[in-house]
């Protein structure tokens, strides 16, 4: 694997990082005995699944009638780390990790299969790779943004699944999961029973059509409210024997015993077959904790009783739920998602949530190994101030600004003179050697809570400005995103605003020689067609820079974030 080689100025900024990962234990696993399970079965033996109704119970079982529970990991999107698919990370997940299943995350939008048809592509190679190591593999089409499956950006569905099933004619490996997470992003799917209708009736005439086309297989299908109402489904059936319905959660906001919790008790008394294809250690944002004492209990809980389950996810992204060391700047570097000839990640290549997934699937005991703080020196930071837009830090405060949870860069966070006025700043040193994925080295520095509106103004515009110490090729690229309650809480400017840094001589200089540029988003045009209207609430903004094959090192500012009606 790579490794980075770190600058002098790089190597002096892990003395200004504090990045602690000391890991609560896990409950003791005497009060959880499910958490310790049986070696997984996998296709070889169990060949093609299906749900048989014992003891008033639905289960999953394998040819010979026999209860099969499937225990894996799922990928995170395949547009953005597609590193995933190779033989070597499939050895390691099948064998070292004793998984049975995969699953593959197809997003349709959000750059995936909708705009980006390759997509398609690495999911068919997923499929293959895990026929390959003898496990099931999971068909996902990530319904997410917009909730409803029956929205026009999901209008490729029949046709990807006659396709898929054709490519894998009643494939005893495959399962298909029709709809990820049905939920009330626009246009979306109200949290009760015409909320299941909606799925329903999107989800029917799939079924059928597979099973026209002779395909037998599992399947299954999402709820309401980000899949958290197998209880809906539980009432009011699709009519095939062989459909089990998803439920998800993540152990830092389901907490054992309560509202999903509930739901999936009911469900399971319904009689219905349920599987959980995702969950997850941290909060339901994918960061917080990791909060094992609770997944503990909720393993116990679907260990007990036969559910299947899939943990959220193989990838290097800053997150708490993914599964593999993220980049840190100053600290380490990110983990490869192959893991070599020997087919096996070292311990300290996991992330704790990641160590905590491989024991769980294992049914092992979870023994964390011993991880140190990168200092012992904490990071002070200017004074945080409140909340305020527009932001110009005059008051020599960061005015709410501070570090994205996941972001990977986390040094002091500064208010000084620059350019000649106040503006927030902070030091990064980009890594030579690239991981995956284009955010695992970008700063994301954001304002929560901040709640404005744009109005008439139709821009967003800041000023940004850069001290390099190394900056001779490749470019930076600046994101905007914004948290509206009302587009599901993610919406993200279309364009970015782009600096080639082979091209510094162009770029206005300040009196005290730094470089500035005005950074401009035009908040008409978002991704995924999202519209954000003149009185749309935006809780966050979060600026991202990020590395497009640079060299950059030095200090980074922002000034003057703001509204503007038009180009100035």
């Amino acid at each position: 694997m790579n490794r980075n080689t770190h600058t002098p100025r790089a190597i002096a900024l892990a003395a200004l990082i504090s990045l602690s990962f000391a890991v609560p234990l896990a409950a003791d696993e005497k009060a959880y005995p499910g958490v310790l399970a049986p070696a997984t079965v996998r296709p070889s033996k169990a060949g093609a699944l299906k749900i048989i109704a014992k003891g008033g119970k639905a289960q999953i079982c394998g040819r010979d009638g026999t209860q099969v529970q499937l225990r894996g990991m799922s990928t995170h999107g395949l547009q953005w780390f597609p590193q995933i698919l190779n033989d070597n990370a499939f050895r390691a997940l099948a064998v070292d990790w004793g998984s049975n299943v995969v699953r593959l995350a197809m997003y349709v939008t959000e750059n995936g299969y909708a705009s980006n048809p390759v997509v398609k592509d690495r999911l068919v190679e997923g499929v293959r790779l895990a026929i390959k190591h003898d496990m099931y593999a999971i068909v996902d089409w990530h319904v997410l943004s917009p909730g409803d499956p029956n929205a026009k950006d999901y209008a490729l569905a029949r046709e990807f699944f006659r396709e898929i099933s054709a490519l894998f004619p009643n494939d005893p490996h495959v399962i298909y999961e029709l709809c990820n997470e049905p939920n009330g992003n626009r246009p979306g799917v109200s949290n009760d029973e015409a909320g299941w209708r909606q799925v329903k009736k999107y989800a029917e005439p799939i079924v059928k059509e597979l099973r026209a086309s002779g395909n037998q297989n599992l399947i299954i299908v999402g709820s309401p409210n980000w899949s958290q109402r197998p209880d809906l489904a539980a009432d009011d059936p699709i009519d095939d024997a062989n459909v089990a319905y998803a439920f998800h959660f993540y152990s830092g906001s389901h907490l054992p015993g309560a509202y999903v919790w509930q739901k999936v008790e009911y469900a399971l008394e319904k009689g219905v077959a349920l599987f959980c294809s995702e969950w997850g250690t941290s909060e339901a944002n994918g960061d917080g904790g990791p909060y094992l004492d609770e997944a503990d209990a909720w393993i116990d809980m679907m260990n007990r009783n036969g559910i299947g389950w899939i943990n959220w996810s193989m990838t290097t992204k800053s997150e708490t739920s993914g599964a593999f060391r993220p980049y840190k700047m100053g600290a380490h570097e990110a983990a490869s998602l192959d893991p070599g000839s020997d087919g096996k990640w070292a311990p300290d290549e996991l992330s704790p949530s990641g160590e905590y997934a491989r024991a769980r699937i294992k049914g092992a005991r979870f023994v964390p190994v011993a991880r140190k703080d990168a200092s012992t020196v904490p990071i002070e930071h200017a004074e945080e101030g409140y909340a305020t837009f527009p932001s110009d830090f005059e008051d020599g405060t960061r005015q709410g600004w501070s570090w994205f949870g996941g972001s990977p860069v986390q040094s002091p966070i500064i208010v000084v003179n620059a350019g000649g006025s106040k503006a927030l700043g902070w030091a990064v040193a980009y890594p030579e050697a690239k991981p995956e994925g284009d955010w695992t080295t970008a700063p994301r520095i954001m304002v929560s809570n901040v709640n404005v509106s744009r109005k008439t103004a139709r821009y967003l515009t800041l000023d940004f400005l850069v001290k390099p110490e190394r900056a001779s090729r490749g470019a930076l690229r600046i994101v905007l995103a914004m948290a509206p309650p009302s587009l599901g809480y993610w919406a993200q400017a279309e364009d970015d605003f782009v600096i080639d840094l082979e091209d510094l001589a162009s770029a206005e200089r300040t009196a005290d020689g730094l470089y500035r540029w005005r950074a401009r988003f035009d908040l008409t045009k978002l991704k995924e067609g999202k519209k954000l209207k003149a009185d749309t609430t935006i809780r966050d903004l979060t600026v991202v820079v990020v590395d497009k094959g640079s060299d950059f090192a030095g200090t980074m500012f922002i000034d003057n974030v703001r509204f503007e009606e038009s180009p100035r």
